[in-house]
């Protein structure tokens, strides 16, 4: 008997990141907290954060960085529609760095033309790479 799988689709607005992609689990960051698919989860919609993206391929893992969007599953289906996408080998770990720190200085600076959200938004963003870059570099992908 064939194992179950899932089919990963991850699209932003600027390319399709992947494509129906068959993977053995999925996670997503919800914004109620990390959460894990499997095949055979109930249909599902769930708002995404800012966060670590990961998927499981037998022993191969794939990790992303997904700043903010929604994610549908349905019928071993998932479809991740994400304000941006990045795969751990396409983050530059020195930019993510820079506008990390480029980031908390605007927030430290609060001057009358700051955006509070953006700025905290911009902040979290950065965060997110860098985890994914460290990941990256940890586990040599």
């Amino acid at each position: 008997m064939e194992k179950k799988r899932l089919l990963l689709t991850i699209v932003t607005p600027e390319k399709t990141v992947l494509s129906e992609r068959p993977v053995d689990a999925v996670t997503i960051p919800a914004f109620g907290g990390e959460m894990g698919v499997l095949p055979g989860h109930a249909s599902f919609a769930a708002q995404l954060k800012e966060g670590v993206m990961h998927y499981r391929d037998g022993h191969h893992r794939e990790i992303f960085a997904v700043l903010s969007g929604f994610a549908e599953i349905h019928r071993d289906k998932v479809l991740v529609l994400a304000e941006a996408a990045e795969l751990s080998k396409e983050v530059n770990e020195e930019r993510a760095r820079q506008a990390y720190q480029k980031a908390k200085e605007s927030l430290a600076i609060r001057g009358a033309d700051l955006d509070l959200d953006e700025a905290n938004a911009a902040l979290r963003r950065a965060a997110v790479r860098m985890k994914v870059a460290e990941f990256r570099r940890k586990h040599k992908q």
